[in-house]
């Protein structure tokens, strides 16, 4: 199996920093990301989902922009013939579509804490109300005009995923914007 690198690893170093403040939001890098795409041609969905069905033991799949979430891997419906498997391998019958390993194209960074959401909306322009953007929703969106995801696993819990390329000028944009408001754990690490 291939090392992984983080992309943010020249600059964000391990350590331990306290403050004297409560702690608001919490950044962590998600570590040996597993991120799968499942694409479906367009003459083979309803097979497709039959079989994703049985493969994840599950009635219905998630709709467009949604996802199922399980203590070990979740899936996302990011587009209408493309699903996003995270931490999970597949065995993707070639008739039906074709995969792609997308671990090493992105970042996630866990974005947590009382002001997450808070946080995200004025970064996004993503209406991030609960009645809008419920537990297993997904968007895709913009941070500073690169290209992101956002997935939200819990109330106040967001999954971000970065090009690699941009992850840390956008971890860095976002956690100052944070910083001058709460405290925040960089999960350990100070940039």
């Amino acid at each position: 199996m291939l090392k992984r690198h983080s992309a943010l690893d020249a600059n964000y170093r391990p350590g331990s920093y306290s403050s004297e403040r409560k702690i608001g939001l919490q950044f962590k890098e998600f570590s040996n990301l597993q991120l799968i795409q499942i694409a479906s041609w367009p003459n083979t969905l309803s097979e497709t989902e039959n079989f994703l069905k049985k493969e994840f033991s599950i009635d219905n799949l998630p709709s467009f922009n949604k996802g199922s979430i399980t203590e070990k891997y979740s899936l996302w419906r990011m587009e209408p013939l493309k699903w996003w498997l995270l931490q999970k391998e597949i065995n993707y019958p070639s008739e039906l579509g074709t995969t792609l390993d997308l671990s090493h194209a992105f970042t996630g960074i866990i974005i947590s804490g009382d002001q997450a959401t808070l946080l995200l909306n004025r970064h996004l322009p993503i209406d991030l109300r609960e009645n809008m953007f419920p537990l297993a929703s997904s968007a895709s969106s913009g941070i500073h005009h690169v290209s992101v995801k956002l997935l939200k696993i819990h109330t106040n819990t967001y999954y971000l995923f970065i090009p690699r390329g941009f992850a840390l000028s956008c971890l860095l944009y976002s956690s100052d914007a944070a910083d001058e408001r709460s405290s925040v754990d960089l999960g350990g690490r100070r940039i």
